[in-house]
Order: structure tokens, then sequence, then C-alpha cells
């Protein structure tokens, strides 16, 4: 029987695996839990290309398959040292129509899908949200007056256009794992070490989860400790400097294995950090 399932939240310009716009299962673990997804129906408005989108796709086997081995398998948290399960499916849509799954939990989020392709669909704004259509009478007002919502958002927009074609960069997996070094041996580092990719992937590096494939690294948090001094170190990865670096360092098919390596000075306020493939 085809159960339809709402999205009880949604958000806009979170990015890209980031829960508002997602399938809660908390409330009915307790009642017997959820029906597997098997399908996603979507409408939605964007806002950068003024344009609506319709999405009516089945999700295919591989797919459900791999959402439901991430369902029954949890993941070690050891901040609360215990194990923790995925609670969301997370839906986002992306400008061209892209439509992207993940499943998320405490501490960690892992895309499931990324090949979902919605359509284009003409409609008038009052059939599509009629409190939208009152207030701004016309398409072009609503879009125009909801993005500057976000401070730049319009200026970047008129600037640079929509990047389509980002999100393909976004999405590529390059085989590398993460090596930190000390130039002072008496450090040690800390077990929390936080990552967040630009597929919208994020995780804790003690999670019990293998890493070896992954995208680009765009955020790295750590703490490391030297005798009686705890340090924590918060680094940003240039966007266009990781989509550039990645693929040339790893080739075009990402056939290559690598480490990403961050190198911290004895004075820790240095850091070297680069990748070495091959």
């Amino acid at each position: 029987k085809d159960r339809r399932i709402p999205v009880y939240e949604s958000s806009v310009g979170g990015g890209i695996g980031q829960p508002g716009s997602e399938v809660d299962y908390v409330d009915f673990n307790e009642k017997g839990g959820r029906d597997m997804p098997t399908a996603v129906h979507l409408l939605w408005l964007s806002y950068a290309e003024r344009k609506f989108y319709q999405l009516d796709a089945e999700l295919s086997e591989n797919t459900k398959e791999r959402m439901l081995k991430m369902f029954r398998k949890p993941y070690y948290m050891s901040d609360d040292n215990e194990h923790c399960r995925y609670f969301n499916l997370v839906i986002t849509m992306l400008p061209g129509g892209k439509v992207w799954l993940h499943l998320n939990g405490i501490g960690r989020t892992a895309i499931v899908c990324d090949t979902l392709q919605a359509k284009e669909v003409h409609m008038e704004l009052e059939d599509f949200d009629k409190d939208a259509f009152y207030t701004f009478k016309t398409l072009d007002n609503s879009c125009k007056l909801l993005l500057s919502d976000f401070e730049g958002a319009a200026e970047n927009l008129e600037k640079h256009g929509v990047p389509l074609g980002l999100w393909d960069k976004y999405k590529e997996w390059y085989r590398y794992t993460t090596k930190i070094e000390f130039e002072n041996k008496e450090t040690k580092l800390g077990t929390h070490i936080l990552y967040k990719f630009t597929n919208g992937d994020k995780y804790w590096d003690d999670d019990s989860i293998p890493k070896n494939i992954q995208t680009s690294c765009k955020y790295l948090a750590m703490d490391w400790q030297v005798k009686d001094s705890t340090y924590t170190g918060y680094f940003f990865f240039d966007e266009d400097e990781i989509l550039r670096v990645y693929p040339k360092a790893f080739g075009n098919e990402g056939k290559l294995k690598g480490e990403l390596v961050v190198q911290v000075s004895k004075y820790n306020n240095w850091f070297d950090i680069f990748l070495q493939v091959g």
C-alpha cells in the first residue's frame, strides 16, 4: 500500500545535508518504527532560478538497501560512550532540480543518494502557495523578497549566476584518509576530531565507521594536549582551492590513494596542510 509520509519540517539556506527538510524517525521508534521509504515526491520553488521543480521518483534498490543497513547498524559516539542510530532522512533540493538524500543522527550525517533529478514544471504562484500570492502578487516579487532574507545572496547571484556544475564537483569521491602529525612528540591528540565534507557528510573520527573513500574535506576541528595545556584548532578550507586541488592530485577518475596531512608545529601555532598522493 502506498503510504505517503509528509516532511514535517523544512528550511531554506541551511546547506547541503543539514537537518531542516527531513523526515523524522525518532518519535516512531517507540511505536514500532516507520516503513522504509521507497519513493520521494516533491514540489518546490527555487528562489535563485525563479522556477518550480517537481520530483516523483522511486528509490533504487541500491539506495534502499544502503539505507536499511545504515538504519539497522548503530555507530559509536565516545562523548556519551554509547552507540547511536540515524533518525532523520534529510532531503536537500539543489538548483537545477537536483535532489540529494542523507541520513542524519547525533554527530553524523551521511549521503545515501545524489542522483535524483526533478523536472521543471510551469504553474501559477497562486496554485503553489496562496499566501505567497496574496503577499507578493508575482513570482518575481516573491523570489526577490524571499532571497533578500539571505545576506549577500542576491548580489552574489547577480554577479555569478547559478553555478549548475558546482554540485557535481561537491560529490566527487576520493580515496584518502587523514594523518595528523605533531613536531612535539610529547603531544597527545584528542579523540574528538570533527570532519565536514562538500557533499554534506559530517562525522567524528572515533565513530567506528571506516573512512577511506570521501569527498573533499571543507572543515576540520580537533584538540590536542601538551603537558597541562590543551589546544583546539578549527580549519576552514578555501572552497575554490579544494575543488581545484583534489581532482588535480587524485586524477580525474579519483582512483589514486592518498592522505590529507596536517602538520602542527612545536609552538602549536603554525600548520602545514597538504595532500600526499601515491
